[in-house]
This record gives C-alpha cells, sequence and structure tokens, in this order.
C-alpha cells in the first residue's frame, strides 16, 4: 500500500480515460522526489501521432505529490519528473509510489506498492538496454554487442520472474515489451547503417569511384522481418513499437535513395523534381504492401506527418493528403494531421510572416515588423549548431553580394547562453547583418509558428512582411542569391 501524507500535502486530480460508459476504476500514483529540481510533473502517452498529456501537477515543497486517475482499462504511459520521461504502465487499482532510485547506476525510478513489480521490470528493462547505444558500428560487432545485451537481458527476466512471480496477463504483456524493445535496437542500427553506407556512396560517386554494393545489406534487411505487423500492438500503445515502425518507414526511404542524384550535403542537394516526387514514391509503396488496414493506415499517416514536418505544403503532399482523408475516412488519426496541416498551411507563400522579436549585442529589442518595406533573409542559428556554423563564411559572402540592397540579414540566435553568443559574434565580427538573441518565450514562440523542428533554418520575406519562403535556401545553396535578386526585381 503507497504511504499517503497529511492531505494538505496531497494534490489529487482526477481525469477520465477512455469511455465514460464504461465502469470507471481508479490508480493512484504517488510521487516522492526530493532530488527535483522541477516541481512540474506529467503523466502523458502516444495515442495517435503526437503526446497527449493525460494530467499534470506539481509537487509540494517537500517535493511529493499524489495523483489520482480513473481508468477503465489498462494504459500505457510515460510521467516526466524532473524533466525526464520514465515509462508508467497503469492498471485500475493500481497504487503507486515512485522515488528516484538511488542504488542504480542508471538514472531510473523505483516503484513501491501494488502494480511495483511490474513498472519496476519495464524499468529496469529500459536502463539495461539504454546502457550502451548500439550504433555507428560494423555489423559484426553490432550483432556481438546486441547478442550479448540480449543475454543479459534474458538473464535478468528469468532472475527476475522468479523472484516476483505474476499473473499470466502480466507475463505476456512483459514478454511481448522486452522483444518489442530488443526489435526496436535491431531495426534502429539497421536503418542507420544501411543510410550510412548510402551516404558513403553518395561521396564515392561525387569524387568519380566506383560505388560499390553495400555489404551486409540483406542481413539488415531482415531484421525488419521480425516486425509483427499486428494492430494489436498499436492499441495498447506501446511507443517502442510505434518506434519500430518508424525505423521500419525509414527503411522504405532508404529502398528509394539514390546516391547519383544527389549533389550536396544537405537536403538542398536534391534537385527540386526528385524531392517533390519522393513523398509519392513512398505512398506508393506502402499501399502496395499487404499490411492489415490498421497498420497501412498508421504507417501513410505518419509518413505523411514526416512529409509534412519535411517539406511543408507541397503539390504532391496536399494530394496525399486528399487522398487518405478519403480512403480512411473517419480515420482517428485524421484529427492529428488536420491541425498539422493548418499549422504548415499558415506559413504557406503570401501568408504574412508570424512576428518575433529579440535583442541586440546592445540590448536594443528588434522585431520582424520593424524591417517592413525590406527584403528579409533569416537565419535561425546556435553556436552549437555545427551545420549553422559551417554555414557563416557563406553567409559573409552573400550578405557581400546584396550590401548595396535593400535586404536585412536578420541572424536570430536560438542559444541560451548569451556569453556563448557574444562570443561567436567577436570571433566573427565580420559576419555582418543584424544579429539577435531570442528569450525561451520567443523561441518557443518562433518554433511553434514557423514549424521549425531543427536547425539552422532560413526564411525569406518580401518588403510587404509576407513569406516567400518558410525554407528558404541556406547560404551555401546554388540558389539563393537568384531567390533574392528575383525578389528585389519583383518590386
Amino acid at each position: 500500500m503507497v504511504l499517503e501524507r497529511p492531505f494538505a500535502l496531497l494534490l489529487c486530480i482526477s481525469i477520465l480515460i477512455v469511455s465514460c460508459q464504461k465502469k470507471q476504476l481508479r490508480a493512484r500514483v504517488a510521487v516522492d522526489f526530493p532530488e527535483a529540481d522541477s516541481l512540474a510533473v506529467q503523466i502523458y502517452h502516444y495515442p495517435i501521432l503526437e503526446e497527449d498529456v493525460l494530467a499534470q501537477f506539481a509537487l509540494d515543497t517537500a517535493k511529493y505529490g499524489l495523483m489520482q486517475l480513473q481508468l477503465s482499462k489498462p494504459l500505457m504511459s510515460y510521467i516526466r519528473i524532473n524533466g525526464t520521461g520514465y515509462e508508467l504502465y497503469l492498471k485500475p487499482g493500481y497504487d503507486l509510489r515512485l522515488s528516484k532510485d538511488t542504488t542504480s547506476s542508471f538514472d531510473s525510478i523505483l516503484f513501491e506498492g501494488k502494480g511495483a513489480p511490474v513498472n519496476n521490470y519495464i524499468n529496469h528493462v529500459t536502463a539495461l538496454l539504454n546502457s550502451e547505444r548500439l550504433v555507428g558500428y560494423d555489423f559484426d560487432t553490432f550483432t556481438k554487442k546486441y547478442d550479448s545485451l540480449k543475454v543479459v537481458v534474458e538473464d535478468f527476466s528469468r532472475s527476475y520472474f522468479d523472484r516476483f512471480p505474476m499473473q499470466n496477463d502480466d507475463l505476456a504483456l512483459l514478454s511481448q515489451i522486452k522483444e518489442i524493445k530488443l526489435l526496436s535496437i535491431k531495426t534502429n542500427y539497421a536503418f542507420r547503417a544501411h543510410e550510412s553506407a548510402l551516404i558513403d556512396q553518395v561521396f564515392k560517386f561525387q569524387k568519380g569511384e566506383p560505388i560499390g554494393k553495400i555489404e551486409m545489406l540483406d542481413e539488415l534487411r531482415s531484421f525488419f522481418s521480425d516486425i509483427p505487423f499486428d494492430t494489436a500492438y498499436l492499441r495498447n500503445g506501446m511507443f517502442d513499437y510505434k518506434a519500430v515502425l518508424y525505423n521500419y518507414t525509414l527503411e522504405m526511404h532508404n529502398s528509394v535513395f539514390d546516391p547519383k542524384l544527389w549533389d550536396g550535403a544537405y537536403s538542398d542537394g536534391w534537385p527540386t523534381g526528385v524531392r517533390a516526387r519522393w513523398p509519392r514514391r513512398l505512398n506508393t509503396l506502402m499501399k502496395g504492401e499487404s499490411y492489415p488496414r490498421g497498420i497501412k493506415e498508421y504507417l501513410i499517416a505518419n509518413d505523411l506527418r514526416h512529409w509534412m514536418d519535411s517539406q511543408g505544403i507541397t503539390p504532391e503532399i496536399d494530394s496525399i493528403f486528399d487522398e487518405f482523408n478519403l480512403e480512411f475516412e473517419g480515420s482517428i488519426y485524421a484529427t492529428g494531421l488536420q491541425k498539422i496541416y493548418d499549422e504548415y498551411a499558415a506559413i504557406l507563400p503570401g501568408n504574412i510572416a508570424p512576428d518575433f522579436s529579440g535583442r541586440t549585442l546592445d540590448g536594443k529589442l528588434i522585431s520582424l515588423k520593424d524591417f517592413k518595406g525590406k527584403v528579409v533573409y533569416v537565419d535561425v542559428w546556435a553556436t552549437w549548431c555545427g551545420p549553422c556554423v559551417e554555414e557563416i563564411p557563406y553567409a559573409k559572402k552573400l550578405q557581400g553580394i546584396f550590401q548595396e540592397d535593400n535586404v536585412i540579414f536578420l541572424n536570430v540566435s536560438v542559444d541560451d547562453n548569451a556569453e556563448a553568443w557574444k562570443r561567436m559574434l567577436v570571433k566573427e565580427k565580420d559576419w555582418l547583418g543584424t544579429h539577435i538573441i531570442l528569450d525561451q518565450l520567443e523561441v518557443d514562440l518562433l518554433s511553434k509558428n514557423y514549424k521549425v523542428i531543427g536547425y539552422p533554418k532560413y526564411f525569406l520575406i518580401d518588403q510587404t512582411g509576407k513569406i516567400v519562403s518558410s525554407r528558404a535556401s541556406r547560404p551555401s545553396s546554388k540558389s539563393i542569391k537568384e531567390e533574392i535578386k528575383s525578389l528585389l526585381a519583383s518590386n
């Protein structure tokens, strides 16, 4: 039984999950975390495409809190404490107490109370599997390390189940979770190793060398043959299963990658036509496979989200979006996809550019709207971002071309360390333009309004304050100079 504090110290939150037509039973989660720097606690899961926060509360001054939830069925979820997410499996009737596991060498938590054996097993297996990141190795080394890690997990599992007898349904669930977690490691390695080999082929082709055959490709692809394409895994909300499906999708991306068509180090290197056709090729591949309908629906929906994040709204993606809504009318993913679609539609060319503000080196507040009447090339960067820093010499050259024109180069730092930003500007003193740094609130707003999911990021804004491109080319690209010239000539 979970120990309780005096009522005045408790924060109880009741939330309703699943159907109100079913009998609701309670599960309680108490958090006792003196080590926490942050008092915020969240319980969340991934029911469809995005993270969904089920409940949140704050620990009291003694770093303690209690949350009560109403459930109609078991729930795979996470609990975020002190900024770190831990797996949390809840069933009606569970009464759990969480604390920092101070005896473990891993960053893990310890459960007590009803439901503790199941949750301690899940989190310990996760910690074991995360103890070594099995990427970047050659195939033979990976296989040896993976096999050794699997033995450790299997030995732990046998010992654990001997000490903590469980019901058959819990044993079946934990066995399933273990196998999917192991599979996620294999599929993650496989798509990354294949991707790395493809990039090596790119560099060989650019040097005029034979690209050769990718060694062990059949063995890498065999990892994906172990995937159980079963909608039951989706229904139980197991995040690792969705990670496996994502790895599978990225391997499908690898299968249509042609090293001979790549002519740059980044996404700008894809010819426009190739980049535009890629979503359709993947969509056609997925439609041609004989997955269960629920799996096909999820894969296409998740890949559609991927392409919107990667390319925004293009005619091809718009067409695939419409086809999805027709083929899977009433899909559980439709609302989430529509939300993402609308967010990207808001930053299509011709829309007013969302404003943002930051401070210059001397503390002056500068906003994007201050430059209305001029062409603005926005460079969103950070000192810790290697690709951002690599673009600085090209940015200097680009500025030199337009130094006499009505163009503003707005260099926007998202650094959380202002001193590092200042030092970089001192070092790069000939990097001209307008330099500002955003506070965290502005960073979050910029990321939300412009759908920024990585750096560097570039925007091109016209003289009327409207978006020309929320995915403008990099300074090192072959096209950005002509894009700016064309915009100046059109005014």
